[in-house]
């Protein structure tokens, strides 16, 4: 994989998290996300079906976000091209997913295991391939 193909891929990516970000407080009100909010429904029986909406919903602005940074990230990254670099994405990559994951799993929720696991793979793998086109920098 070239340096170009990674970042285009890796923007490409972040470009879906925005958009899903900025449709998540929309769709949460169609019936596409219906079986999620029933496993959410299942694992917290006590809940109020309007509360999760709201919580989903609310959350689409932070996905939005975080691709937002994750484009700029990548962006100076690909730019720069320095190990420090390379390991800033990777490290961001790992505190979301070991966090998000242990947290979705402390609660049941298997869907995020799975969703975690292809975004893991689908940023990762473009990252291990072009590792050695980022340069260590002398001090």
């Amino acid at each position: 994989m070239t340096l170009k193909l990674a970042e285009q891929w890796l923007k490409t990516l972040a470009v879906i998290h925005i958009l899903g970000g900025l449709a998540l407080p929309l769709v949460v009100f169609t019936s596409i996300p219906d079986s999620y909010f029933l496993s959410l429904e299942t694992q917290f029986p006590n809940s109020n079906p309007e509360s999760l909406r709201f919580l989903i919903g609310i959350f689409g602005p932070t996905v939005a976000s975080w691709g937002m940074l994750f484009y700029y990230a990548i962006h100076k990254a690909f730019q720069a091209r320095t190990s420090k670099d390379w390991w800033f994405l990777v490290g961001a990559t790992l505190v979301w997913v070991i966090l998000d994951t242990s947290y979705s799993l402390h609660f049941k929720i298997l869907s995020h295991l799975y969703i975690n696991s292809i975004m893991l793979i689908l940023i990762l793998i473009p990252l291990l391939l072009v590792k050695n086109g980022f340069k260590k920098i002398q001090c």
